[in-house]
């Protein structure tokens, strides 16, 4: 239906997204490639990401959050196809809806993602440098946090920061991000972008009382990306106490929000 999105990536998706610690289909090496030919890659830990990763796949790794909600990270050329697939899922979640919704909107959010899927392809990985210097030593951040806001609502939020005043080494950084209620949509991207100092941010924010929602940040630089899918929307508090003050005979003893009612009335 939707030609853009290959059968391939659709693959390394279901792969990414099953979070399995083995998967037979993932794991058939290019060109016929041996595990011992295949370049080592940097694990998250390695490239200051923190701890608690784990491997799912090769370049695909995974951890739950603090929030409860799983986040993954594509290292290397293997990682950057992962990454791909969570951008052709969003891709064809934003196909639909153009082709139901059918507006100007939905049409350019369409066409958002597929060039940034077109630069993401293009784009060449890189690894970092293993130059060491005690004296200089270059920053990259990345952030990809996507969950519940405020009442009824998901937001997502993507951002990437790269400085370096100690060579010649560019980062080329990308960031995405969607929130989505039922058939109403809001996005977010920035970039391509590179340089030694550069940044990148996107933010998404939706709510609705009855629709199911999802949220979505990705962020992108030269060896490795970053993303996070959410379905859960924010808690909403109930309603504060209205009951009182109660006229004569009157109280709340059928609780406060059923209001003051005659002392002697039974309650439901």
């Amino acid at each position: 239906m939707h030609k853009h999105i290959r059968n391939f990536f659709a693959l390394s998706f279901l792969c990414a997204a099953a979070s399995a610690l083995t998967l037979s289909a993932c794991d058939a090496p290019e060109g016929g490639a041996t595990p011992e030919s295949q370049p080592t890659l940097r694990t998250p830990a390695e490239l200051g990401l923190g701890d608690g990763w784990v491997e799912q796949d090769r370049g695909l790794w995974s951890r739950i959050g603090a929030d409860g909600v799983e986040e993954f990270v594509g290292v290397g050329e293997p990682g950057k196809l992962h990454g791909l697939a969570s951008l052709y899922a969003a891709e064809e979640h934003l196909a639909i809806a153009a082709e139901a919704e059918g507006s100007e909107t939905s049409q350019a959010q369409l066409a958002e993602i597929r060039a940034i899927i077109v630069d993401i392809e293009n784009t060449e990985i890189a690894a970092p440098s293993d130059e060491a210097s005690f004296r200089c030593q270059a920053q990259l951040t990345h952030t990809a946090l996507a969950g519940p806001a405020s009442c009824n609502a998901v937001q997502a939020n993507a951002g990437v920061t790269y400085n370096n005043a100690c060579n010649a080494t560019t980062e080329t950084i990308q960031t995405y991000t969607y929130a989505t209620c039922g058939v109403v949509t809001t996005t977010h991207s920035c970039g391509p972008k590179t340089g030694l100092s550069v940044g990148c941010g996107s933010s998404s924010t939706l709510s609705s009382a009855t629709s199911s929602c999802q949220s979505y940040a990705y962020a992108a630089s030269n060896y490795y990306s970053t993303w996070k899918i959410n379905d859960v929307k924010g808690y909403c508090a109930p309603p504060e106490p209205t009951c009182g003050p109660c006229q004569a005979n009157y109280d709340c003893h059928c609780g406060d929000f059923e209001g003051c009612v005659p002392r002697n009335q039974l309650c439901n």
